[in-house]
């Protein structure tokens, strides 16, 4: 099962309309698989303070969990919504180095960790 990331734009944690259409993939993905669970993911690029990023990516969590949810997916089947602000990047833009738009977008994600499967 692949479940691809949801992005999000800069300083913002709303749902973008392309993300809609991966967060409906996971959707049906769950009601495929009824006792199926899922952690939620969320980060941050590197620009901001840390406190700051790790609050924005909290709200990117609860988002996406409340998308899910307001789908008519139980919330017990989400075991966790969480931030990590930009302690997981996954590329070089750590501030460092001067990075693309496109290379902090890629850091501006919620992933989807299927915990439970059968």
């Amino acid at each position: 099962i692949v479940v691809n990331p949801i992005y999000f734009d800069f300083d913002k944690s709303n749902i973008r309309t392309d993300a809609e259409y991966e967060l409906e993939k996971v959707i049906d993905i769950l009601r495929l698989y009824p006792n199926m669970t899922i952690k939620v993911e969320s980060h941050t690029d590197s620009r901001g303070s840390d406190r700051y990023n790790l609050k924005l990516s909290n709200q990117r969590a609860t988002s996406s969990r409340d998308y899910i949810v307001s789908r008519g997916i139980d919330s017990n089947r989400i075991e966790s919504a969480i931030g990590f602000g930009e302690t997981q990047l996954i590329n070089r833009c750590d501030g460092s180095v001067k990075c693309t738009e496109e290379d902090h977008q890629l850091n501006r994600r919620t992933q989807f960790i299927i915990i439970k499967k059968d």
